[in-house]
């Protein structure tokens, strides 16, 4: 998201206006939850996605069409995929959804200064809140529950919050307009111990699902930029000062696969300390259970352990570097998704 706010900021700087789509409200199956972002540009390219098929191509002509008239800086408009038309067109996910669209330029001065804003606050890691007054322009039904209403922006305000899990989008709707707050977290880090023939793979497919990869390993021939281009990579004086200066968050996710069981075993014992939100160390049973034995008799509870996931990464049989990565990138989706602790 860091990344999509900033290349926004860059279009508009550059004198470029555009409109950002982003799912408000959702029930039950869609294609995309309430804070999925889409930026529509005037010749219908698009960066980012509400989710594909006939409602974001809708969502697309929503874009234009405001690029294309002055008159309404911005649109609501609901979604119903459970009707018949949506049937046809094979959008089977069975929800209701509703998109708030608003063209963004470098003026008025106050949509830029809050984006810049905002991107600062995901730079320094802070969660924030994005709120956009709006004013109703018009009514505008469509066929079956879909509705489109125009509005206009009145005001934007960023404001720091405390980092949650939960942290969601809200619309509240009355006679004279609408109050959009929109959530944003930043960018979750994925500190990588160990830079083996493992940790490449996996921090190449993190880097690509949105995590902010960091590498570090006592070998500088290991850790550097030329093995892992997409990721910031340090090289620890050894393993025994491996969380030296590095403030891990609740937001934060630890994995680990060094060279040798003794290292993995002074990483975690570090690991199992912080208030990481994940902590996952690669091995088989034999080992982990050894290991865990030896934490044990030095005092580590075993509330402390079960936090480790260990064999790491979801069971899908994976043999190669590559299929080891994909397995351990899914659980740290999942887990992201609050759908594993």
């Amino acid at each position: 998201m860091k990344q999509f706010i900033s290349d926004i900021c860059t279009l508009l700087e550059a004198g470029e206006e555009l409109v950002l789509v982003t799912i408000a409200l959702q029930t039950g199956s869609t294609p995309r939850e309430s804070g999925a972002r889409m930026a529509v540009r005037a010749d219908g390219s698009i960066m980012g996605t509400v989710g594909g098929g006939l409602m974001e191509a809708n969502c697309i002509t929503l874009g234009r069409d405001l690029l294309a008239d002055s008159s309404a800086g911005a649109a609501i408009r609901t979604f119903d995929l459970t009707n018949e038309e949506a049937a046809k067109a094979a959008m089977v996910c069975g929800g209701r959804l509703t998109v708030v669209a608003e063209r963004l330029g470098a003026h008025p001065p106050s949509c830029l200064a809050a984006l810049h804003t905002l991107r600062k606050h995901l730079e320094e890691g802070r969660a924030c809140h994005l709120v956009t007054e709006y004013t109703w322009a018009s009514t505008t039904e469509l066929s079956g529950t879909e509705k489109l209403r125009r509005m206009q922006p009145t005001a934007h305000t960023v404001t720091a919050v405390p980092l949650t899990r939960d942290l969601t989008c809200e619309l509240e709707c009355g006679e004279t307009g609408c109050r959009f707050t929109e959530a944003f977290s930043p960018q979750p880090r994925l500190f990588i111990f160990g830079a083996g023939h493992v940790a490449k793979p996996t921090a190449q497919l993190a880097h690509t699902v949105g995590f902010d990869v960091l590498v570090l390993d006592d070998r500088a021939e290991f850790a550097n930029s030329a093995r892992f281009p997409e990721s910031r990579t340090f090289v620890l004086p050894d393993f025994a000062h491996a969380f030296d200066g590095l403030q891990v968050t609740p937001n934060d996710f630890l994995v680990i696969m060094t060279r040798g069981h003794m290292h993995d075993q002074t990483v975690l014992e570090q690991a199992l300390d912080t208030p990481a939100r994940y902590v996952g160390m690669i091995g088989s049973r034999r080992k982990r259970d050894a290991l865990y034995e030896v934490l044990r008799k030095k005092g580590v509870t075993d509330a402390a352990i079960a936090r480790c996931h260990c064999p790491i990464g979801l069971s899908i049989k994976a043999q190669t570097p590559e299929e080891i990565a994909v397995s351990i990138v899914a659980e740290l989706i999942q887990c992201r998704a609050g759908e594993a602790e």
